[in-house]
């Protein structure tokens, strides 16, 4: 099942256009401390920000089938890494790309929820992070003491890959972070939009059980998407049977 083949090749292609890219491979074995579930970063204790309410930010989860189309242990980050920024407030773009298999229309909306709640599971000392999933959002703050003992994109991105990976359906995880400018983040934003219709249109499906196309506001989103429609069905005869028994 795909649902995000055209929004994955237009990132492949602002990616592949940006100047200040640099990539790196996961570090498997590099363990980073864990905070202990007091992942509290206090204002005076804060070396870096990103993704502040004053600032852009874009947080999106992706996922394929077309397993060769992710490059799996691949952090890439487009402007300046965590160490190289002490003292500032910069703009935040992340992207997971998470190669998948077994998808379905019965388990498609379920999986992606599972999914996109393991950032919640997140526990770095030194790093706090808050979402707004409906706002594709993320804020982050990095302590003083975690840049110094070199807190990075590597670290961030390898930890996130590890929770990934522990998912059986998961068979590849690439994480892209953006922190050059206002600018790029905005146009990824734009770039995850059908993204976000797509996964809005899953979400009112699963949780409102309202199929009246005529008057959803997503019925342009669910007729470009021929994965959704099945859904939708599917859906729809699940609705029917528990309504007749």
């Amino acid at each position: 099942m795909e649902l995000f083949t055209g929004t994955i090749e237009s990132l492949r292609d602002f990616v592949d256009t940006a100047p200040q890219k640099r990539a790196w491979s996961e570090n498997p074995s590099g363990h980073w401390p864990t905070g202990g579930g007091r992942n509290i970063v206090l204002k005076e204790d804060m070396a870096l920000e990103l993704g502040s309410p004053e600032k852009e930010s874009v947080s999106c989860l992706l996922w394929t089938e077309n397993l060769p189309g992710i490059a799996d242990g691949r952090i890439t980050l487009i402007g300046p890494d965590f160490p190289e920024s002490e003292g500032k407030s910069l703009p935040l773009g992340k992207v997971v790309l998470v190669g998948v298999e077994g998808f379905t229309e019965d388990n498609a909306y379920d999986r992606h929820k599972e999914l996109d709640f393991l950032r919640y599971d997140l526990d770095l000392k030194g790093f706090m992070m808050r979402a707004v999933s409906q706002y594709m959002r993320e804020w982050c703050r990095i302590s003083r003491e975690a840049l110094l003992q070199g807190f990075s994109a590597t670290v961030l991105g390898s930890a996130l890959m590890a929770l990934f990976k522990d998912r059986p359906y998961v068979k590849a995880v690439e994480v892209i972070f953006f922190t050059s400018s206002t600018s790029d983040v905005s146009r990824l934003r734009e770039i995850t939009a059908p993204a976000e219709q797509i996964i809005a249109a899953m979400n009112k499906m699963a949780s409102e059980m309202d199929f009246e196309c005529g008057s959803c506001d997503y019925q342009d989103v669910c007729d470009e998407a021929e994965g959704l429609k099945r859904m939708r069905d599917k859906l729809m005869e699940k609705s029917r049977e528990a309504l007749h028994g």
